[in-house]
C-alpha cells in the first residue's frame, strides 16, 4: 500500500505518528466537564446494544477485577463484585471512556475484554481475540511501518504510568456509535462535516500487567472547531495516500 505523504507541516497529525504524552495518573479516567452527556449516551447505547458493546473472554477475568478495584480505590467507580461482563456494564456506565483491555499469556497482546459504546466503523465481534497487529490489518502501513514500535511500547510500559494520544476523524455523521461504515466525509461539505476526536491512553496494571487502552470520544460540527484545528487537520488530510483516505472515510474537495 502507498504510505501517507506526510510534510513536516502535517506530521503532527501523521495517522501513523504515536505522538505519546506522558499522563499523570490521578488525571487518569477523571472526570471531566461533558461526561453528563456522554454518560447519558453511554447508558442508552448499552441498553440498547448490551451484547455488541461488551465482551470479554475468559482469560481476561483477573484484569478486569484487578481495573474494578484498582477504580474503588480511586472513587471512580462504586464497588463492583461479580462476573466480569457485569464490571464491564458498570464501568461503561459510569465512566465516559470506552475501556479495553488486553491482556497476553507468553505471546502478544491481545484484546480479551472491552466496553465499547462508541466504535468508529468496527465492532467488538471482529476483534476480539485478536493480536495488536491484527486488530490493525485494514489500517494502511500498520504492520510494516508502526507494528514493532507499538509492541515494545506495550511490552516495555511500567506498571501504573499512563500515557496519552490524540487521534483524530472527520465523519459524515454527528452519531457516537458507528459499527457500521458510513458514508465518506467530504472535505469542504462545512454543513456535513464533522470533527471526531479520539483521546487514547494507556495503563498497565500492576498484578495482571493486562494494558487498559482507553478512548474518550467527542464529536463536534466542523463549524464549531477552533479554526487552527480545523487549517492542521485539512492540510493532514491533503497528504493522505488513496488508501488511507479510504481507511478513514474522507473525501477531498
Amino acid at each position: 500500500m502507498a504510505a501517507a505523504r506526510t510534510s513536516a507541516a502535517s506530521a503532527p497529525m501523521s495517522p501513523l505518528r504515536m505522538g505519546l504524552e506522558p499522563l499523570a495518573l490521578d488525571s487518569w479516567l477523571q472526570a471531566r466537564a461533558g461526561d453528563d452527556r456522554l454518560l447519558a449516551e453511554r447508558k442508552k447505547i448499552i441498553t440498547a446494544h448490551r451484547t455488541s458493546v461488551i465482551a470479554n473472554l475468559p482469560e481476561s477475568g483477573d484484569a478486569v477485577a484487578e481495573l474494578a478495584n484498582f477504580l474503588c480505590v480511586r472513587s471512580a467507580l462504586a464497588a463492583k463484585d461479580g462476573p466480569a461482563h457485569e464490571i464491564l456494564e458498570a464501568l461503561g456506565m459510569s465512566i465516559a471512556e470506552d475501556i479495553c483491555i488486553l491482556t497476553n499469556r507468553d505471546g502478544p497482546y491481545r484484546l480479551t475484554a472491552a466496553v465499547l459504546c462508541f466504535p468508529n466503523r468496527w465492532s467488538l465481534a471482529e476483534k476480539m481475540g485478536l493480536g495488536v497487529t491484527d486488530i490493525h490489518t485494514p489500517v494502511p502501513d500498520y504492520a510494516a511501518e508502526i507494528a514493532d514500535t507499538v509492541d515494545r511500547f506495550l511490552a516495555r510500559l511500567r506498571p501504573l504510568r499512563a500515557f496519552t494520544r490524540d487521534n483524530w476523524g472527520l465523519a459524515s455523521s454527528p452519531t457516537l456509535y458507528l459499527p457500521e461504515p458510513i458514508a465518506p466525509a467530504q472535505i469542504g461539505d462545512e454543513q456535513c462535516l464533522y470533527y471526531r476526536r479520539e483521546e487514547q491512553s494507556f495503563l498497565k496494571l500492576p498484578r495482571t500487567h493486562a494494558i487498559v487502552f482507553t478512548i474518550r470520544t467527542t464529536i463536534t460540527p466542523w463549524t464549531d472547531v477552533p479554526a487552527r484545528t480545523r487549517e492542521s487537520i485539512a492540510a493532514a488530510a491533503q497528504t493522505l495516500s488513496a488508501d488511507w483516505l479510504a481507511y478513514k472515510a474522507l473525501k477531498l474537495d
